[in-house]
């Protein structure tokens, strides 16, 4: 058995993902690619076959994988249970830094992701710009996500 480090849950040990929360259970090979001058405005919106977003925070080495099958919801440890999978931002100093236990959701339809603001405290931010409660807004391979004080910059593999 391995033992996800998001929620703590018991996964088969052939399994790359949490079958709970959708984080990877190992190490996640993250590929690169050399831009040119025509990629620099806006990333894809179009999410990889696999359903994968690196997730990757500012003074963290490793970038966290998270495969969103359907709903993922950005927060922190405690408060009411939810039906969609958590990744929890506690190791991430998220509770001074402003997120809300319950604070943002990446909803997957297709193969493209939207953010919404779970009705948060400290609110979100795409790309600088406020996401008000209950917006459901495109998010494209680069974006960056603010979650009251903490950053996050999401690429698609």
């Amino acid at each position: 058995m391995i033992i996800c480090t998001n929620c703590g849950y018991q996964n088969q040990d052939e399994k790359t993902f949490c079958d709970r929360c959708g984080v990877a259970l190992g190490v996640i090979s993250v590929g690169t690619k050399q831009l040119g001058t025509d990629d620099l405005s806006s990333g894809s919106e179009k999410l990889g076959d696999e359903h994968i977003v690196i997730v990757h925070l500012p003074g963290v080495d490793d970038p966290l994988a998270v495969r969103v099958d359907e709903k993922i919801v950005f927060g922190r440890s405690g408060g009411e249970a939810s039906e969609f999978a958590l990744l929890n931002l506690d190791t991430y100093d998220a509770e001074n830094k402003g997120v809300s236990r319950r604070h943002a959701s990446l909803t997957r339809e297709g193969s493209r992701l939207y953010l919404t603001d779970l009705g948060s405290t400290n609110h979100t931010f795409l790309n600088g710009q406020r996401v008000l409660e209950n917006d459901f807004l495109v998010v494209r391979d680069g974006d960056e996500l603010r979650l009251g004080q903490l950053v996050l910059k999401l690429f698609y593999k």
